[in-house]
């Protein structure tokens, strides 16, 4: 009875350890790739897709029949979006407090406002080349936006998804404004959604994923701040020479750390560190409408075995506060308990 009760007594301890554990303030993440959406921004019924463990790639889809997420994509598990667009914002800014998350937030000017007035200390807003709240082809009315504070950062600028090169003259005046008001810009180079053209955009093209688009742009404008969403995966060594070349550039790993096999992306990320960059690698989750992808993206950066604790708190934060130009000092803060 007594060898009962001492096991019983150390299961206790340990839930309660484990407990305290998932209690336990968190150091600061920043989260350079996320969304303030509608689901209404969204096809129904809404997709629920598959995050990076034991996913298979269009399992036999017939092109006779229409593609889908839920044909793009096999796994044991889909993720469920929330019912309401109220909920699906309590529920993100509920993981970046749990996770102690400042998230580069873009979307409708409206949401992000929205969120941002819901969690000031979460959210830093951005708006993109689509949804900003300014005119299309007015770089005044995009100063006059940021000068009021309406935004922080030039994001997600997504042209591949119209198969338009980032290099396009339409962008020019933009990027002149940024690079002259120092704004930091997010630029989307890499996959969209599996099968991007027939689920998601029709215009979308691959071929415009290439990093080598963005070279005459930094030539143009050398004290732009620029990263590159997804790091123009799955074009790897592309992204490589244009790090080697342009030591201003940074990536982030937003997307592809739920989205792709976890062995697959570790693969890039090994190479993109062995290669002597890991000083320029940033955090995202691309969370859009399934708030669990932020948890999913976290737990693949924490579970990358080659990296060690210096380099993984480079990734979750310090990288990006010197990119933001925050106080790098706050990415080794102790957080308190109520924070």
């Amino acid at each position: 009875m007594r060898r009962s009760r001492l096991a019983l007594l150390m299961v206790l301890l340990e839930a309660a350890c484990v407990s305290a554990q998932d209690r336990a303030p968190r150091p600061l993440i920043i989260d350079m790739h996320l969304h303030a959406h509608t689901l209404s921004m969204y096809a129904k019924p809404l997709p629920s897709p598959c995050t990076n463990d034991q996913e298979i790639l269009f399992p036999g889809w017939d092109p006779r029949e229409p593609l889908t997420f839920e044909r793009a994509k096999s796994c044991p598990a889909r993720l469920e979006a929330p019912a309401t667009d109220d909920d699906l914002m309590r529920q993100a800014l509920a993981v970046l407090k749990n996770y102690n998350i400042r998230a580069v937030t873009s979307g409708p000017l409206e949401q992000v406002t929205k969120w941002r007035n819901a969690a000031p200390d979460r959210i830093i807003p951005a708006i993109s080349f689509a949804e900003a709240n300014y005119e299309p082809h007015d770089p005044e009315g995009f100063r006059r936006a940021f000068k009021e504070s309406k935004f922080a950062v030039f994001a997600e600028v997504s042209p591949q998804y119209d198969g338009i090169s980032i290099s396009a003259s339409s962008f020019e005046p933009y990027f002149a404004v940024a690079e002259e008001l120092d704004i930091p810009v997010g630029i989307h180079m890499g996959e969209g959604p599996p099968g991007a053209a027939y689920v998601w955009s029709s215009k979308y093209r691959a071929r415009v994923t290439s990093p080598f688009l963005l070279e005459e742009v930094l030539v143009h404008h050398p004290r732009l701040r620029v990263y590159v969403m997804h790091y123009g995966s799955p074009l790897v060594d592309e992204m490589l020479s244009m790090l080697f070349s342009h030591p201003q550039l940074y990536v982030d790993v937003s997307g592809n750390d739920w989205m792709l096999p976890r062995k697959e992306f570790h693969s890039h990320l090994r190479r993109l560190v062995e290669a002597g960059f890991g000083k320029r690698i940033l955090f995202g989750s691309d969370e859009m409408i399934w708030p669990q992808t932020i948890k999913v993206a976290i737990e693949t950066i924490e579970s990358a075995d080659f990296l060690t604790t210096e380099q993984k708190r480079d990734i979750f934060c310090r990288n990006a506060a010197r990119f933001l130009r925050l106080d790098v000092k706050a990415c080794d803060d102790q957080p308190s308990l109520n924070q």
